[in-house]
């Protein structure tokens, strides 16, 4: 009982003394100088602790100005070289200066109101921000974040209106011959308390996204919220899937290595992507017609998609007219489709574009082989067939070959094309922001 008493002593003292440590020092630097005991026990030998560079008690990273201007921070008093990476825009690196403290920074000024990843390249190894919790993730990367405000993007945020839900939703797919594969489904505010049947909108992503990426990088939920609240929206059933047909669920969802649903995490481009199109209309949209209270007509089902998902929303649409009345591609990946593609000579501007394929097109007739209802009927079976890109995206010969196509069939368009935009979730977002209230 002595031996007891005189360890609990011991222990309240070690106690007490750390908590005079926490207060004198602060909770992070105490948290170090106690790790010794924590990793190696009471006997360790490890009895000095080395003196670390001194971190400023308060870094802002990043720092959003009323201007735009917009300031990153880091941490790094060992590093000989920190960039910034971004889609600010896309592909262009910064490097940043250190001041005497070790605190690597650099200004961007006059950003548009939006939202942009970004992370720092640390002596070569790519870092998230330590002092931003907001981050994106694109398949297998990840971002930090940070959103300039603005009236364009005041759409992207979480807004004091009704709110619909997201439910993560498994579902049977024989056609790719998989027991379950996961999908989101946006179901709009008061959906849940009423009786009445919805509109429905398939959105597909993209190459290298999943199931997560609209909602994630894309905040379509946000939008379609506020779009609903502002009335500018009819309310609807958003369906979000996973447009690679090898996967059963997003990489992060699915561990290849120790789960018992296998699947392969090969990028979508490098497939057949015209094999979850099939499936869509196979096995997705009887399963929301059966769970989900929809209006089953196809004047009330819409289809829409970007980069590679807008090349499976044309493989769906008009291969499949009497599933669908409205039609949307935003920068589609068309030379994705099997055997389309053809070498190009690069445009004039090429060093200006920003995104992928500027050495490859479409052929004309390959790809209205893919698509046998790509012609003049199709004009009165679909309400709406949205065409847009970014000027600055690296497929715009792509996009334009595909105007080609459409005007030599006699079909009709909505054209979108905006200054200023390249192949990035800048413009994907502002375009989802006129895509929805052109719906049903």
């Amino acid at each position: 009982m002595k031996n007891t008493i005189t360890q609990n002593r011991r222990e309240e003292t070690v106690h007490v003394s750390r908590r005079r440590f926490v207060k004198s020092m602060g909770a992070t630097t105490a948290a170090f100088s106690f790790l010794p005991t924590a990793i190696f026990g009471n006997n360790s030998r490890v009895t000095t602790l080395l003196p670390a560079d001194q971190k400023p008690q308060a870094i802002q990273s990043p720092e959003v100005s009323s201007d735009g201007t917009v300031t990153f921070r880091f941490f790094a008093p060992q590093a000989t070289l920190v960039t910034l990476n971004g889609d600010f825009p896309i592909g262009e690196e910064r490097a940043m200066e250190k001041d005497t403290h070790g605190v690597w920074s650099i200004s961007l000024n006059s950003l548009k109101d939006d939202l942009f990843g970004y992370y720092f390249n640390v002596n070569g190894v790519r870092a998230l921000d330590p002092e931003n919790v907001f981050t994106f993730r694109d398949g297998s990367r990840y971002f930090s974040v940070v959103h300039v405000p603005g009236k364009k993007s005041g759409n992207y945020l979480l807004n004091d209106v009704p709110h619909g839900n997201i439910s993560h939703e498994w579902y049977p797919s024989p056609f790719l011959n998989m027991e379950r594969r996961r999908m989101y489904v946006y179901t709009p505010p008061g959906y849940e308390n009423s009786t009445e049947d919805y509109p429905v909108l398939y959105l597909l992503h993209g190459g290298g996204g999943d199931e997560d990426a609209w909602t994630n990088m894309g905040r379509a939920p946000h939008i379609f919220d506020n779009l609903i609240a502002q009335g500018k929206a009819k309310p609807m059933i958003v369906v979000m899937t996973n447009g690679n047909a090898n996967q059963v669920a997003a990489q992060n969802v699915v561990n290849t290595n120790s789960s018992s649903l296998k699947q392969s995490n090969t990028r979508g481009f490098r497939m057949d992507i015209t094999q979850f199109p099939k499936s869509l209309v196979q096995d997705v949209i009887p399963f929301i017609d059966k769970n989900y209270r929809t209006k089953k007509d196809r004047e009330y089902r819409a289809i829409a998609g970007l980069s590679m998902g807008g090349a499976q929303t044309f493989y769906a649409a008009f291969n499949n007219l009497d599933k669908f009345g409205w039609v949307g591609e935003f920068s589609a990946g068309f030379t994705l489709l099997p055997n389309v593609a053809v070498s190009i000579t690069p445009p004039d501007n090429a060093d200006k574009l920003r995104g992928p394929d500027i050495t490859r097109s479409i052929d004309p007739d390959k790809f209205l082989a893919l698509l046998p209802e790509l012609n003049k009927k199709a004009n009165s079976k679909l309400n709406l067939l949205y065409v847009s890109i970014g000027i600055d995206d690296g497929l715009i010969s792509t996009h334009n070959k595909v105007k080609e196509i459409l005007d030599k069939q006699g079909v009709d368009y909505s054209l979108v094309e905006t200054q200023g935009y390249g192949h990035e979730w800048s413009f994907w977002r502002l375009i989802l922001n006129d895509f929805m209230p052109k719906l049903f």
